[in-house]
């Protein structure tokens, strides 16, 4: 079960999600460390006709998820 929708402590919260076991995480989210398999996994979708797909990287370092997703990933997924 979801234990995460009664917190609302930002710290709290970002604790409960560390502690997720990545088999948890893969069953609800797209997880990949590689473009190709990211957009691999996003297609999909895409060709379902979903035009409205929200991308969150967890960690501190936004700048660098966004900067990788502009130079990895965007351009690919344009392609589709």
């Amino acid at each position: 079960p979801e234990q995460k929708h009664s917190i609302t402590d930002p710290i709290e919260m970002e604790a409960a999600a560390d502690a997720l076991p990545i088999e948890q995480i893969a069953k609800r989210w797209i997880v990949a460390s590689d473009p190709d398999e990211a957009v691999a996994q996003i297609k999909p979708y895409v060709d379902a006709g979903l035009n409205h797909l929200v991308f969150h990287a967890p960690g501190h370092d936004q700048r660098r998820f966004l900067d990788l997703f502009q130079r990895d990933l965007a351009p690919r997924l344009r392609a589709l």
